[in-house]
């Protein structure tokens, strides 16, 4: 009886394990992981007009206009996405300080170059 008792534990004991955890891929970057991902169209060998007028703009890449563009006049579209982490081409549009304003005034400049996103470079 005992023998019949040691294999009946080890049968229910086995049933009970649970399975090894399975392999989940990691999870792609999202809207979330990039906010200001964006994307331009490059156009392809034979472009058409449609993807030319776009020259080098960039959309945010869930407001990027979808390819083959509707205007496209090309038997087959060959007109890419060029991926960038931000939307913005890198120039600071802000203007400079005014200095003689600055002497006039006695004003003392307070301002730091830091841009208001964690992606920016710190001055």
């Amino acid at each position: 009886m005992a023998f019949e008792f040691k294999a009946w534990l080890s049968q229910k004991l086995a049933r009970e394990q649970p399975e090894p955890p399975r392999y989940q891929a990691p999870a792609k970057a999202g809207p979330a992981a990039e906010p200001y991902h964006a994307v331009s169209i490059r156009p392809g060998e034979n472009c058409c007009e449609a993807a030319k007028q776009f020259g080098q703009m960039r959309f945010l890449s869930a407001k990027a206009p979808r390819l083959p563009l509707p205007d496209c006049q090309a038997a087959q579209c060959t007109c890419r996405y060029a991926h960038y982490s931000d939307r913005r081409s890198g120039t600071d549009r802000r203007s400079g300080y005014d200095w003689n304003r600055a002497r006039q005034f006695n004003d003392v400049n307070r301002r730091k170059n830091y841009g208001r996103r964690s992606t920016d470079p710190v001055g």
